[in-house]
């Protein structure tokens, strides 16, 4: 075995790369007296699912040396919409004013020099609909601190993640294992947020929450806790073939700390193919993850050559499957450390801290590089890590300060596997999976990549799908055409060379398809989307370039479409160029321009200076739309603007009394706005889901063959987590003017129900599907009912057994969803599909 070796390298920039020259002629300049070898970790082999095979062993040489940049940023950041989001909030149990808005913590990270960062609010997403932001300095992402308990991170969500109760009789973190399936259905990420008060504790170990599978990354240096403790919880699940990557937080909620704990500090680097949003959520998901105390602070990578051939094919993070435990003799590790001097690193095996470091440098200049053997002694799974120490203050609030050494940066492990990619060995294993067919078939997707978004519509014998695809650190959206027998065709692309394009809608009628979507054109800095139209005038065979609908210069989301007289679409869309986001309507090629149709009787109020919770902005979102007669236009969508503080977390108050703290969501309605023909105007909102003690969200709208509309959303409790959410309907007969009290569809409640969708049939009832938590397996399924000519909901029907169902889409009795069925382990397998079923 030959002996590392350590290598000053003096003047390289900050986050670079070493050029390959540089370390060759270095690589002899000195040696330190330090051997290495692996310990064990406790982990499964994966041996394939029944009925398919286990993933192939892949050697290493066959891979080649990563491509990309590492970006500094947080992962864990707050302002007041968190109701203790602050300092004089926490200090005041959440009863005085708010003094750090979402414009001055962005501008915080802006000036710390970060590249990326997310507002995480406590079970939350109305920071990201907050018109302050934005930024043309860093790369935002849409995220929250979701769940109740324990808490986790969530990054590159499309809205907040509900966390729902439990079944009586289920295990503990059944809810928790739900949400994470939830999240990875939007290729977003989860991450463990301070393990120590969530997931474990020195004195009890691991509790059910630890169990969880899927976790793409877990915080090991958050400054609020202790990063020793959390380094002892990643390290025994790492032993039990749990497979994730580290993150730090700042968990900032305290300007008054800026010094010592602002954005950024400590700092969570990643490394990304792309300097995109998309590029940075694939490389969490991928684990590629190293954190240091702060943007300046030791900087420390790893990386593994496995088959000895020179060439570093894998980073902290990576898995690597190699054919035997006898690894070539020029396999080697290599560990840079940079601003690492007046430090101590240190190297260690499975099973890790326990067992001692298996090497140890003191960095004698800023920038040293350190060559180390690789072997693979006594299993077939094992791992390697770096850490970086060094006396003075406590690396976390709980730390023990008398730690002669702290924490002060640690890289995600390299994994090592014979043969297969190690499997999680949970203490409280999830339930066997539903192995009974379904008669779902695929549509469009890869193994091993993400689609998801999926829409549909359907023109006599043909049916049309759209969906988003991410590949290669973008987001596209792609359109197939079924034929009468359900056989699809070739993949599409209708987005260009766009990379981040996303949320497609289709119409179509006879050879006519219209598709929309939004698109950033691959600018983030800032994020202002658009919404784009592609036609066809040959039942999808070919689509014409895209063109640009909406025309203001804020953010265009979320669109739907919506046929006038079966040839002129109709686009709705949320927008918040006037401050306040609103649904603007366009019937292109007949409107001028679009209209604003949700602005009439809403306030809005950019607040006072004293108070960063007082500004004003209720938002309209997530629109839908319908058509009866042809002409008639109906259009529904969620609103707060009857929150008494929209956009702030707290509950809905006696009527007379001030809003209350917690987190509790606002008092979200359905409204919807009624045009009855081409050239009149579109009339003033009204109440769908007049509640006032509800979160009413997401809806969908539809018209039966009388002309009967019938609305459906999710509703929710006021409550912050722990409540499942449900279905809900209201028709009307008078062409949207009044609607009836709602109903519930098929409510279980120990079911969480969410993202309904309606649609008619052929034989002209409306159905419905959503998806749904109510299985034995617990993974999600889509279920369906129909609403008969009495207005009575039918028993729920489940459509779809195998893997997790979810975000169906409805259109002409056919629904596709996305699953995961195609999936062949239980962890950093991203695999999502889009499939199809015929209801009716």
């Amino acid at each position: 075995m030959h002996a590392p070796t350590r290598t000053g390298v003096p003047n390289q920039p900050l986050g670079g790369h070493l050029p390959r020259r540089n370390l060759l002629v270095a690589a002899g300049a000195a040696v330190a007296a330090a051997t290495i070898g692996a310990g064990v970790a406790d982990a499964a082999t994966v041996t394939g699912r029944p009925g398919r095979p286990a993933p192939a062993a892949v050697p290493a040489r066959r891979a080649k040396a990563p491509k990309g940049r590492w970006l500094a940023g947080d992962t864990h950041v707050h302002d007041d919409h968190s109701s203790d989001g602050s300092g004089p909030r926490q200090t005041s149990k959440q009863t005085l004013p708010g003094n750090l808005p979402v414009g001055d913590q962005i501008a915080q990270g802006e000036k710390v020099g970060l590249d990326f960062m997310p507002l995480t609010d406590h079970r939350t997403y109305d920071q990201v609909w907050d018109p302050q932001w934005t930024s043309s300095k860093l790369l935002l992402l849409p995220g929250e601190e979701a769940n109740g308990s324990p808490h986790a991170i969530v990054l590159g969500n499309v809205d907040v993640v509900v966390d729902g109760a439990n079944p009586p009789g289920s295990a503990a973190y059944r809810h928790v294992q739900q949400s994470v399936w939830d999240v990875h259905a939007q290729n977003a990420v989860w991450s463990q947020a301070h393990p120590d008060d969530g997931e474990y504790t020195r004195a009890g170990g691991v509790n059910a929450n630890a169990s969880v599978l899927g976790s793409d990354l877990v915080e090991v240096l958050n400054v609020a806790s202790d990063p020793d403790v959390e380094m002892e919880y990643a390290e025994n699940r790492w032993n039990r073939g749990f497979r994730f990557g580290v993150a730090a937080a700042s968990d900032c909620h305290f300007r008054e700390l800026w010094d010592v704990d602002s954005p950024g500090e400590p700092t969570t680097r990643v490394f990304a193919a792309e300097r995109s949003v998309r590029g940075i959520l694939d490389g969490f998901r991928a684990g590629r993850t190293t954190v240091s105390q702060n943007i300046t602070g030791p900087f420390v990578t790893l990386e593994a050559d496995a088959d000895g051939d020179g060439v570093y094919e894998a980073i902290g993070g990576d898995e690597v499957v190699v054919t035997g435990r006898k690894l070539p003799r020029k396999a080697g590790l290599r560990v840079k450390v940079r601003s690492g001097k007046g430090t101590t690193v240190h190297v260690y095996a499975a099973p890790g801290r326990s067992a001692g470091p298996v090497a140890t440098f003191v960095p004698r200049t800023g920038n040293e590089t350190y060559d180390l053997p690789l072997d693979m002694k006594g299993g077939d799974h094992t791992w390697y890590r770096v850490e970086v120490r060094s006396p003075g203050s406590a690396s976390g609030s709980e730390a023990d300060p008398t730690l002669p050494d702290q924490l002060r940066a640690a890289t995600s492990p390299v994994f090592l596997s014979v043969g297969a990619p190690a499997e999680p060995l949970p203490e409280i294993p999830l339930p066997d999976a539903d192995t009974t067919a379904d008669h779902g078939a695929l549509v469009i997707g890869e193994q091993g990549g993400f689609t998801g978004f999926a829409d549909v519509a359907v023109a006599g014998d043909v049916t049309h799908v759209v969906a988003e695809v991410h590949e290669g650190q973008a987001t596209r959206i792609v359109h197939v055409r079924l034929d009468r027998k359900g056989r699809p065709g070739k993949a599409r692309t209708l987005s260009g060379d766009s990379t981040t394009a996303r949320f497609p809608r289709i119409a179509a009628h006879g050879d006519d398809v219209w598709v929309v979507w939004q698109d950033e054109r691959g600018k983030e800095q800032p994020h202002r989307p658009a919404v784009l139209m592609a036609t066809s005038g040959n039942g999808g065979s070919s689509f014409k370039s895209p063109q640009k609908v909406s025309k203001g210069k804020g953010r265009a989301v979320n669109p739907a479409l919506a046929l006038i007289e079966d040839k002129h679409p109709l686009v709705v869309w949320s927008d918040n160029s006037g401050g306040a986001f609103d649904v603007y309507a366009q019937i292109v090629g007949v409107d001028k321009a679009a209209v604003n149709i949700s602005a009439a009787g809403k306030a809005t109020s950019p607040g006072t200076p004293a108070d960063a919770r007082s500004p004003r902005y209720p938002a309209s979102l997530f629109p839908a739309v319908t058509v009866t007669g042809g002409k008639h236009a109906v259009v529904t969508w969620q609103d707060d603007r009857n929150d008494p503080d929209p956009l702030w977390t707290g509950h809905t108050p006696p009527a007379g009394q001030p809003a209350g703290g917690g987190t509790d969501p606002d008092n979200w309605q359905i409204l919807a706005a009624v045009r009855t023909a081409p050239g009149r105007s579109w009339g003033t909102p009204v109440a769908v889901s007049a509640v006032t003690d509800r979160a009413d969200r997401h809806p969908s709208v539809a018209v039966d063959a009388h002309g009967t509309l019938v609305a459906i959303w999710e509703s929710g409790a006021l409550q912050s987590s722990g409540a499942n959410l449900q279905v809900r309907t209201s028709t009307s007969t008078d062409g949207g003017a009044t609607w009836s009290p709602y109903r519930q569809v098929a409510h279980d409640p120990d079911a969480m129900s969410q993202r309904a969708r309606v649609a008619q049939d052929p034989d002209g009832r409306v159905r419905a599907v959503w998806y749904d938590s109510r299985s034995a397996d617990w993974r999600w399924k889509v279920l369906t009912a129909t609403l008969d000519a009495t207005g009575t909901w039918s028993d729920a029907r489940q459509v779809t057994t195998l893997g997790n169902n979810t975000w169906p889409a409805l259109h002409g009795g056919t629904v596709v969803f996305t699953t995961d069925r195609g999936a062949t382990r239980t962890q950093r397998d991203v695999t999502q599909q889009i499939y199809r079923t015929r209801l009716a």
